[in-house]
């Protein structure tokens, strides 16, 4: 049996149902575990980064300049976009199937000691504490940890040598697990502040949100840092990068260009910035003004905003809450005023799709329906196609019904060959992860 066979099976045998129940928190649960293992999570030391967007832009660019300033550095993200392993990477390389097979023995061997097995702990729990033990054995200086979708509860909070928190937008989405309200959804996120953590909150955190982070952390003795002498102002918007000026520790350096496309991933840059005084502060071993660069020109995060055809263009982004729909809207408002647009969008069930589907409307675009790879969370594309026909601002004659992915982005090609329009493919994961390939393989 070859390591992928093993991996493969190994996988296929793990619960997918999350543990979240009523019942109360499963953090307990899993640090027994950790402790079964040797406590491998308080072998290196941890960023934590929560949030509701832009988690997986600011843990890359995190990761990447810890790795470029010279540290032993692992990260854990998701969700994976085309290979399960890349929610487990160290060193730029995703996990071998060889090591994960052998922390996975360990693992299960940690269960025996505890009196459990596999059914009960899910598949993000059993990834997260996988990536423990490769990290412990990797001999990790730092390992960033974005957490999956909440806080408290998070198996990532699990980890107990944390040395940061970097808050990202707290916005609305996962409310059936996290509550109702965003004062309830920032609670929630904001119980990984424990003592003795530095935290860094988002710029632009909503007036709700603030004061609950503020208010954990004093209760917890620690410091809230949003802002720092590191500043990056926007010089050119374009829809897959832009064109900044950065000012850092007594530098400006202008004309810089930034690999990540969104307004929005502006103010992400600046949390890191902030971020990184931080840090600087804290080490003799500091994150330098090259390292800093280096990571702005060449950071790279599948499915958002990514330039899959630069002519016609076309790309691919996982706007799937309302927040980032919201964000994905007002940048093609800016720059593309005027100019012929196809979406092909799918939502899960458990979103706000009809939220997205209001936003969506104010553009001026054809509008593809199909829904997500998702057996158990997909919304059917038929429901969608109701929404969007049944809402105030939808135009039936730009409405077209996709009967699976394939051919929605068959239906696409084919509308953007007699119009030039750009393409673009949005909402879940579970539907932006199968486009790429797809595209390619229509393309020769």
């Amino acid at each position: 049996m070859t390591d992928k066979i093993q991996f493969d099976k190994i996988i296929s045998d793990i619960p997918t149902t999350m543990k979240y129940d009523d019942n109360g928190s499963r953090i307990p649960l899993l640090r027994k575990v950790l402790d079964a293992l040797g406590s491998p999570d308080e072998k290196f030391k941890t960023i934590h980064i929560c949030g509701t967007n832009g988690k997986g832009s600011t843990s890359a660019m995190v990761y990447g300049l810890l790795q470029g300033a010279g540290y032993k550095v692992g990260v854990f993200s998701s969700p994976p976009m085309y290979d399960d392993r890349e929610q487990i990477q160290f060193d730029q390389e995703l996990i071998s199937y060889a090591d994960f097979i052998a922390c996975y023995q360990e693992l299960s061997q940690a269960f025996e000691k505890v009196d459990l097995n596999q059914n009960d702990i899910s598949i993000f729990e059993t990834w997260y504490l996988v990536s423990t033990i490769y990290f412990a054995k990797k001999s990790a200086d730092y390992v960033v940890y974005e957490c999956g979708l909440g806080g408290e509860l998070d198996a990532t909070n699990a980890t107990r040598n944390v040395k940061y928190d970097i808050f990202t937008k707290i916005d609305m989405d996962h409310m059936r697990i996290l509550g109702s309200t965003i004062e309830e959804i920032a609670t929630t996120k904001s119980k990984i502040i424990r003592e003795g953590i530095k935290v860094v909150s988002y710029p632009k955190q909503s007036s709700k949100v603030e004061p609950i982070i503020m208010h954990q952390a004093d209760l917890m003795n620690t410091k809230v840092f949003n802002s720092s002498d590191n500043n990056v102002a926007l010089g050119e918007e374009h829809l897959s990068y832009s064109i900044i000026s950065l000012y850092f520790q007594g530098q400006q350096i202008d004309g810089l260009y930034f690999n990540l496309g969104g307004l929005y991933q502006i103010t992400n840059l600046q949390n890191v910035l902030n971020w990184v005084a931080v840090f600087n502060d804290d080490h003799k071993h500091k994150i330098t003004l090259d390292n800093v660069k280096n990571i702005i020109q060449t950071v790279t995060l599948p499915g958002r905003m990514e330039l899959i055809q630069k002519e016609p263009k076309t790309l691919i982004d996982g706007a799937h809450n309302i927040n980032a729909i919201n964000g994905l809207v007002d940048t093609i408002d800016r720059l593309h005023t005027g100019k012929k647009l196809i979406f092909v969008v799918g939502f899960l069930a458990d979103k706000q799709y009809q939220k997205c589907v209001d936003r969506l409307l104010d553009l001026p675009a054809t509008f593809i329906i199909t829904s997500p790879k998702h057996p158990e969370r997909a919304l059917p594309a038929p429901e969608l196609m109701k929404i969007f026909k049944n809402d105030p601002e939808g135009v039936n004659d730009d409405l077209v019904l996709a009967e699976s992915i394939p051919d929605a982005v068959e239906q696409a090609r084919q509308l953007q060959k007699q119009s030039g329009a750009t393409v673009i493919f949005a909402g879940s994961f579970y539907l932006i992860n199968q486009i790429k390939p797809l595209w390619d393989q229509n393309r020769r």
